[in-house]
């Protein structure tokens, strides 16, 4: 009965946790159903309640971690409402220009279809004046045989002087009255072309004025589209300063309370183009390097099939499983991680608190890609300040290829291009960049090299 009584408690305990875990974490996606006003709506009323909830701890304890993460959780949902606004932004941008092109595109037909209006006007005047003039000599044609009737031609065949001059006389009225009906097949193919020219023109015409009723609805569209945007581009400016002046906030906090408990980490990063742009070197400097390695791989692979014999299923079995990846804590001094993976939002590895000037290693062997510094215009550091990122030889059990950074280095003792053992000296910690004091910042990014796919060290560490 006891042990009932505890279960339904734990139980209880449990669904409360989960509950007040679903209200307090950020959602990070929304269902494919929900619309864009939809969630824009939720997202707004999100941060009513988180601006509430920070009224209320200002009050009690405003330099807390508990205000820390309330104002973190305020900053993912303006991050994500700055993403709604700058995809509405990005979309009416290009309805805008689709809508010029159309314009452009519409006018320019206009022009084409008045120039075949004009083109099918010339024809059908040189119609009418051809079809005026056969029909002229038609009308002649008739007169005259109606004025010589059927007894002149008769007796004008009759009064030849011989065979010779009758058959002469035959071939002329033959040929005349031949004369006669392709004159009259000239008039109605004449007509028909008329007629179908006057089609033409009218189907142009009408073309003509359906491509003006359209142009004038388009530039209609076009002007009510650039206030509407104007006013986006407006409210989106509002939201990145209202964003940058809660980044500030968090990150005094931040680095006030990092002092106090001794356990550094980096700011929160307000610069995404930074990352895009240090998430592209890095994937440049792997893919450079993974060609360099499979050209490696081929090569001697080649040379060995060519002059040694098949290694022995021992040696093999052995091969297999040291070649599989093992990371060791990359200040061997600290083993303790002192801010977790997403420890809070955007935090892409796990930090080593550690005196400055503390030995880094590398975790598992393997080439380095980079060891950079990331430097402002004015010679300050910047991001991960100066860092190192590791290509490793080695592969997890399910074969991915894994890659490490360390950052926010005083010193680098290793160079791009340059092979590393497991545990050997690659850089001393320090605290260069996006950070709040001395510490390490460790990521481990897998199956590729990209921002995206960073991974909790504390799966691969031991």
């Amino acid at each position: 009965m006891k042990l009932n009584c505890l279960l339904k408690k734990q139980l209880c305990v449990l669904l409360a946790s989960l509950f007040l875990f679903s209200c307090a974490v950020p959602t990070t996606s929304v269902s494919a159903s929900v619309s864009a006003e939809e969630e824009k709506a939720a997202l707004e009323q999100r941060i009513k309640e988180t601006e509430g909830r920070l009224a209320e701890l200002k009050e009690k304890s405003a330099g807390t971690q508990e205000y820390l993460n309330t104002l973190n959780d305020k900053i993912v949902y303006l991050e994500k409402q700055i993403d709604l606004v700058s995809n509405e932004v990005s979309n009416d941008k290009k309805q805008i220009e689709e809508l010029k092109i159309k314009t452009a595109e519409t006018e320019k037909a206009i022009e084409n279809a008045q120039r075949d209006i004009s083109s099918l006007s010339v024809q059908l005047d040189e119609a009418n004046e051809k079809f005026s003039e056969s029909y002229q000599q038609y009308c002649k044609r008739v007169r005259a045989m109606y004025v010589s009737g059927e007894t002149s031609l008769l007796a004008f065949l009759l009064t030849s002087s011989d065979i010779s001059a009758f058959l002469t006389r035959f071939e002329m009225v033959k040929r005349v009255s031949q004369s006669d009906s392709d004159l009259l097949s000239s008039i109605d193919g004449e007509i028909e072309e008329i007629n179908s020219s006057k089609e033409e023109l009218t189907r142009k015409t009408q073309e003509l004025e359906a491509s003006r009723v359209s142009l004038a609805e388009t530039k209609k569209e076009l002007e009510a589209a650039v206030p509407a945007l104007e006013e986006k581009q407006k409210s989106l400016s509002a939201k990145r300063a209202e964003i940058s002046s809660e980044y500030d906030e968090a990150n005094a906090l931040l680095k006030t309370l990092n002092e106090k408990t001794g356990n550094y980490t980096e700011y929160l990063q307000n610069d995404k183009e930074l990352m895009q742009e240090l998430d592209e070197e890095i994937l440049a400097a792997a893919k450079e390097y993974e060609n360099k390695t499979q050209e490696t791989t081929t090569q001697a692979t080649t040379s060995s099939s060519q002059t040694t014999k098949p290694a022995s299923t021992t040696k093999s079995t052995t091969a297999s499983a040291s070649s599989i990846l093992s990371l060791t804590y990359p200040v061997p001094s600290q083993t303790t991680i002192t801010c977790a993976f997403h420890g809070y939002s955007g935090h892409s590895g796990a930090d080593f608190s550690c005196p400055t000037g503390s030995t880094v290693v590398a975790a598992e062997s393997g080439t380095v890609i980079i060891s950079s510094d990331l430097v402002n215009a004015d010679g300050t550091y910047r991001s991960y300040g100066r860092y190192i990122v590791i290509m490793h030889d080695k592969k997890t059990a399910s074969g991915q290829t894994v890659y490490t950074l360390y950052a926010h280095n005083s010193s680098r003792l290793v160079s791009e291009g340059q092979y590393v053992s497991k545990g050997q000296a690659i850089a001393k910690s320090g605290s260069t960049g996006n950070s709040t004091g001395p510490h390490l910042h460790f990521e481990v990014r897998t199956p590729t090299a990209r921002y995206a796919d960073c991974v909790d060290p504390a799966e691969y560490l031991p």
